[in-house]
């Protein structure tokens, strides 16, 4: 499998010219790519627009051409109606007024529509005809459309306008005639809606596919209820009937969004497959017509696919033009670099007295005089360091010699020790045990001699307190010594968890009883168990955790508890003491470390900072670990894991 990484410089120099000029070639055709496609994409849309604009203007024409000429017909028959009557009037044959009356029938009988009508009004606005009798003598100039029929008097006018009842307003449309006699306006008026049934598409159809979008496009028009009403290949056909789903939903949303556009897929009769295409279209409210304009996508796609062959090309030749230069550049650089290369070989082998040549003052230049720099150095560094090593051995083998015979005078001091101190340490009793039971009782309370044999039995029971720890002390660096190595004597064997925790709680009563502020709890299980390690290094560890908590804790409890777990049972041994600070919770199980009052009331040492790096190291030597919960003047908890059941020593 080909590594990059594994590859000569020559290779990665062809690989990283071609890639960073294949992607900046790729970013940057793609930036022109999107950009030419944006302005393609906009150009058509720009032409959709304004075609199918170009189409609701004309088909509004057509439409308000009929209606004005339909307006304008009623319109101008009325006005001879009434030339007609007032002719009537100067022969004499009808008065005045009888001939407005007859006017007036005459102008509501006609009717425009399902609801239009042919109303009057007089110069000053005032309502003279109308089919409403309510609004007859009433003052209509406060309307805008009414004064600008008092301003124009005839001609042809559309406005919006609401009946009481309706929501939204609609385009009505007036054809307006002024008869000077009788100062009537004669307004023929309607929806501009109703005459839909009036246009006949055939008037425009030839002009209105002249209006086309590219070389595929064409322009179609639907009504709201879906039909299709001038299209160049379906015509008369309601959305539903059509055979492909898609279509269905293309017409549905037209005919429900009525403004905007979008993109389908369509088959014009004789081609083999789906083409995109993109439509564009706008409504005619008054109609209920939605115009449309529509295009392919290969109109504006071919531009595009051109700009894509060349840049193609274009990369597929600097692609190939590189590979002879870079591999040329490449020549420069690797010969230096196989010479340093041989050179480091040798050097790896033990030859430091290889050099490199310096032909030149560039980068390959400069890296030959600190290959030749380094190896000046590197010489010195061995010379140094091969003094170093020898320097070393004969320093390790002296600290190997004096560990060993710190290690064997320990072992020897403090087994010398022992006895004499166990001596002692007898006699100490023997003489405290005879002074308290022969010498004490003859001397009488007033006797001078009494005060002075008191003193004399508190030094003495100072003198074997103070033994008992020499001999405490003396115990532990014999441990430390036996542990350090290897050579501490563990006698496992199956110990009941319950039988552990009364002998430690049994001989830490004592303790307890020198303070009686502090209660001794022994919390142990229910169910009975069993573990397998040394009972007298099992019980060295707890009795000396109790001890440390009875020595820093005033008042409160000391528990010694046990808790079972997946396959282990967890001792702790908890006090309400003074706690111990976060930077001494390492600290104290170091060799010689001696904790103090972590709250500075009392400067006093408690023990010899022997005990729990020893309890550390028995509970290690079970594959588990001593540790310490702890806060300041709230107590500690320390807690260690040992396994159940019987295992292999």
């Amino acid at each position: 499998m080909f590594h990059l990484a594994d590859s000569r410089i020559r290779t990665k120099l062809y690989v990283a010219y071609a890639g960073a000029f294949l992607v900046i070639f790729l970013v940057a055709g793609g930036i022109i790519h999107a950009q030419v496609k944006d302005i393609l994409r906009r150009d058509i849309e720009k032409e959709l627009t304004r075609t199918t604009e170009a189409l609701r203007t004309m088909v509004r024409s057509s439409v308000d051409m009929a209606i004005r000429n339909y307006m304008r017909a009623v319109s101008e028959k009325c006005l001879d109606e009434a030339r007609y009557l007032q002719r009537q009037v100067k022969r004499g044959r009808l008065s005045e007024a009888r001939a407005k009356a007859l006017a007036r029938d005459i102008f509501l009988s006609q009717t425009i529509g399902q609801t239009g009508r042919v109303y009057c009004l007089d110069s000053q606005g005032v309502m003279v005809v109308h089919h409403k009798h309510s609004l007859i003598g009433v003052d209509m100039s406060g309307l805008a459309f009414v004064r600008e029929q008092i301003r124009r008097k005839q001609g042809y006018m559309t406005y919006d306008w609401k009946e009481p009842q309706e929501n939204h307003s609609r385009a009505k449309a007036v054809y307006m005639t002024y008869f000077e006699p009788w100062d009537w306006i004669i307004s023929a008026a309607s929806y501009r809606e109703e005459f839909v049934q009036m246009i006949n598409v055939e008037d425009f159809r030839t002009r209105f596919f002249e209006l086309r979008s590219g070389k595929s496009g064409y322009p179609f028009v639907l009504d709201y209820d879906g039909y299709l009403l001038i299209h160049p290949y379906l015509r008369g056909l309601h959305f539903r009937d059509y055979e492909s789903p898609g279509l269905r939903n293309v017409a549905e949303r037209i005919v429900t969004e009525r403004n905007g556009h979008l993109d389908y897929l369509w088959r014009n009769p004789g081609e083999a497959g789906l083409k995109k295409k993109v439509v564009y279209f706008k409504d005619i409210p008054e109609l209920g017509w939605v115009v449309a304009s529509s295009s392919y996508y290969e109109d504006f796609q071919k531009p595009l696919d051109a700009i894509s062959y060349v840049m193609l090309t274009a990369l597929a030749v600097a692609v190939l033009l590189m590979i002879p230069v870079s591999f040329g550049i490449g020549a420069l650089i690797t010969r230096p670099l196989d010479k340093l290369q041989e050179n480091f070989a040798r050097a790896a082998d033990g030859d430091f007295s290889v050099r490199m040549e310096q032909h030149s003052r560039d980068e390959l230049g400069l890296l030959a005089g600190y290959f030749n720099a380094f190896m000046e150095r590197l010489t010195a560094y061995r010379n140094d360091l091969e003094n170093e090593i020898t320097n070393r051995r004969e320093t390790e083998k002296k600290l190997i010699a004096m560990d060993q015979a710190k290690t064997m005078f320990l072992a020897s001091a403090s087994h010398e020790l022992r006895t004499p101190l166990t001596s002692i340490i007898g006699f100490l009793r023997l003489m405290e045990k005879n002074f308290q039971t022969r010498f004490m009782p003859v001397l009488g309370p007033l006797d001078p001699v009494g005060r002075h044999a008191r003193t004399f039995e508190k030094n003495l029971g100072i003198v074997r307190l103070e033994a008992n720890r020499l001999g405490r002390l003396v115990n532990d660096l014999l441990d430390l010594s036996k542990i350090e190595a290897g050579d501490m004597g563990w006698r496992d064997s199956i110990l009941s968890v319950d039988s552990v925790l009364r002998r430690a709680g049994a001989a830490s009563a004592a303790l307890a009883e020198e303070k009686p502020g502090v209660e001794l709890v022994v919390e142990s299980l229910a169910e009975p168990m069993a573990i397998l390690a040394d009972a007298d290094k099992i019980h060295q560890v707890l009795i000396n955790l109790l001890s440390n908590a009875f020595k820093n804790t005033d008042a409160g409890s000391v528990t010694l508890s046990v808790v079972k777990t997946e396959g282990d049972v967890t001792f702790s041994v908890c006090d309400t003491g003074r706690g111990i600070s976060e930077d001494e919770r390492e600290k104290i199980f170091d060799i010689f470390y001696q904790g103090r009052d972590a709250n500075n009331r009392s400067t006093r040492v408690f023990g010899t900072g022997l005990g729990l790096s020893i309890c550390r190291r028995i509970v290690a030597h079970y594959g588990s670990r001593l540790e310490v919960d702890s806060a300041i003047g709230k107590g500690s908890c320390f807690h260690f894991t040992l396994p159940l059941g019987e295992r292999e020593v």
